[in-house]
């Protein structure tokens, strides 16, 4: 059983992380929704502890399953991961060879000691002093370090009750670090992000399981019939949930409510699983299904792609003399923004952006993501693959 409509909802929430993380000066960086996209990181966690409890939760039961889960885990997350962290050393190399007024290249977040840590997938850990090369790449060494501990709580608890009694409590534990010791409230990464990964992750366990409940009880005998498609009142349940996200996420931002933000997005998700209303037939349709399909791809690149256009930015500036960056003030700090023109300008700017990131995200979808894939399952096939005794001759 897949989640189609939660595939939607990943690509969108892909998109907007990438229009957030885009500083150009026009209509889309001020609006509060847009400004406060960050937390949709802890929608991507939550949902993946929804669907790999799903996918995961009554196979777990040896050593052996634990090896291959992981296996396929790294697969999926770590080609790309490692290909976007490959494609900024050129950059580099390209500002050092540049002469320019800017931060001299191999520096701060592109420093070559930090390259290790996220090779390993260990950088959302606090090893690191601040965010480094591919920026969001931070978000995919905690989910890979939840899926080790998800492993392990499957192994060492057995039963089923206790791996969700377990989740309940490091969902709790994560949540109480960060809230104890982070300083952007929920907006934590790589200092606290593990923790704040645990914090989504086993909410998004716990929503399974309460989905699995809910299923199994029989919702239409509540009168909710959320299973059927059209049904008034699943399509009232998603546009409720979809209001909260909007209202949530446009206010939520640096401040404390944002601490809530796995629950929220663990109601929403468990809402959408159903699939039972309008919204939910919208989202199950081929473009945002396209969409869902490279949520990752869009997610990992679009650092790389905002890098590309500031850099052209600073060539355009260079040649033509004219200012191509102003700083402005957003959330208590200065940001430096691309500005080069009317407002309406960089609006067409930031689309053409996601445009980019889009096109560029297919690309390592088809000739990144797969392959990657495929090669890490071919490997745990391999190692299934009996090995053929040599044929003996007989003497006689």
């Amino acid at each position: 059983m897949r989640f189609p409509v939660l595939d939607g909802w990943r690509g969108l929430c892909a998109v907007f992380v990438a229009l957030f993380h885009f500083n150009a000066s026009g209509h889309f960086y001020l609006v509060p929704f847009v400004r406060g996209s960050y937390l949709f990181v802890d929608f991507f966690f939550v949902l993946s502890g929804f669907v790999i409890t799903h996918a995961y939760i009554h196979r777990l039961n040896s050593t052996a399953d634990g090896r291959n889960f992981l296996v396929r885990r790294l697969g999926r997350v770590w080609p790309l991961h490692a290909a976007t962290l490959i494609a900024f050393i050129p950059l580099e190399i390209v500002k050092a060879l540049a002469v320019s007024g800017e931060t001299a290249a191999f520096t701060a977040r592109f420093a070559p000691s930090s390259i290790l840590s996220n090779l390993f997938l260990v950088h959302s850990l606090g090893i690191e002093d601040g965010l480094t090369w591919n920026i969001p790449s931070w978000s995919i060494s905690a989910e890979f370090l939840a899926y080790v501990t998800f492993a392990a709580l499957c192994l060492l608890a057995r039963r089923t009750w206790l791996v969700t009694m377990s989740a309940v409590a490091l969902s709790a534990a994560g949540a109480f670090v960060v809230m104890g010791w982070s300083d952007q409230y929920i907006d934590t990464s790589f200092d606290f992000g593990y923790f704040r990964c645990l914090y989504g992750f086993f909410t998004g366990h716990v929503a399974y399981r309460l989905f699995q409940a809910a299923r199994g009880a029989g919702l239409s005998r509540l009168s909710l019939r959320c299973p059927t498609a059209g049904s008034p009142i699943a399509g009232l349940s998603e546009g409720l949930s979809l209001a909260a996200v909007i209202v949530f996420v446009a206010t939520a931002r640096g401040n404390a409510l944002s601490y809530a933000s796995p629950l929220l997005f663990g109601l929403v998700v468990w809402v959408f699983a159903f699939e039972g209303g309008v919204i939910s037939r919208l989202l199950a349709m081929r473009p945002f299904q396209w969409l869902g399909a490279r949520s990752y791809s869009v997610y990992m690149v679009h650092a790389l792609v905002i890098a590309l256009y500031e850099k052209a930015a600073v060539a355009m500036q260079r040649l033509s003399g004219q200012p191509m960056f102003i700083e402005q003030a957003a959330d208590g700090a200065e940001d430096r923004l691309i500005f080069f023109g009317a407002t309406w300008m960089m609006d067409l700017l930031a689309l053409a952006y996601l445009g980019t990131v889009v096109a560029v995200a297919s690309l390592t979808h088809r000739f990144v993501e797969i392959p990657g894939q495929s090669s890490f399952n071919a490997l745990l096939l391999k190692r299934r693959k009996p090995a053929v005794r040599p044929a003996t001759v007989e003497v006689a």
